[in-house]
């Protein structure tokens, strides 16, 4: 089945994910259509993670279903979920400390879709590290690290990208500047997921939200239709 202009690039149907007997994610429903940038929201242990997780394969068990671009991805290895087109920045970067920055960076571009967003690409959205590129990724600060996940990403060519807690532990200055490549990304007409505790930051640059509360979604909308008072009842579960 292939996708049209009127159906999103990513749906989740009904979908729960368990570790064992527990049930993190509790009948979720989500979409994100190409170049949309889609926010969920919630605190530690909402689940938000979780659901990243089962999107690109690595969650132990999913019920209901998950598609893109029309296909069902449940079951799928996540190679092939990367190769079709979703790629993760993770929680905490995972790179490869002894690598070089441009090593790092070339990991995205072998496992993902040869497409238009080659290494030039990169060096002009983040001239830092064309600077840095022989360095040892190790030896990067933070935010520079970030960078290069966020380069690694983008260079696997995806339509859809996730993007876990990518402000953690960053200075505000290095949050700001990371935030503002958010909408380049969405004028390729790539799909954007972030998941963020950062209810202001992920806000200001989506277009639709969700919010996570115990694995269930609470409330969902565009940031403009909602008062923030909402949004916290509906955060902390008041």
């Amino acid at each position: 089945m292939s996708t049209t202009a009127a159906s999103p690039l990513l749906a989740i149907e009904g979908v729960s994910v368990f570790y064992g007997n527990f049930r993190a994610i509790d009948h979720v429903d989500i979409t994100v259509g190409a170049g949309e940038i889609v926010s969920i929201i919630g605190a530690n242990g909402a689940g938000k993670s979780t659901l990243l997780k089962a999107i690109i394969g690595q969650a132990e068990r999913v019920e209901g279903d998950i598609s893109f671009a029309g296909d069902s991805i449940v079951g799928r290895r996540t190679e092939a979920i990367v190769h079709s087109g979703i790629m993760l920045v993770p929680e905490g970067r995972r790179l490869f400390a002894s690598l070089t920055v441009e090593e790092n960076l070339r990991l995205g571009w072998q496992v993902g879709r040869k497409a238009e967003i080659g290494f030039d690409d990169i060096w002009r959205q983040f001239p830092m590290l064309k600077d840095k590129r022989r360095q040892k990724a190790g030896l990067l600060s933070g935010g520079q690290q970030q960078m290069v996940a966020l380069g690694r990403a983008l260079l696997a060519n995806p339509r859809l990208l996730l993007c876990d807690e990518i402000s953690l532990g960053l200075a505000p200055l290095v949050v700001n500047e990371l935030y503002a490549l958010v909408p380049d990304i969405k004028r390729r007409g790539i799909g954007v997921l972030i998941v963020e505790q950062d209810i202001e930051r992920s806000l200001a640059v989506a277009d639709r939200f969700y919010c996570l509360l115990e694995g269930r979604v609470t409330l969902a909308g565009r940031p403009g239709d909602v008062t923030r008072d909402l949004v916290m009842q509906h955060y902390f579960g008041l």
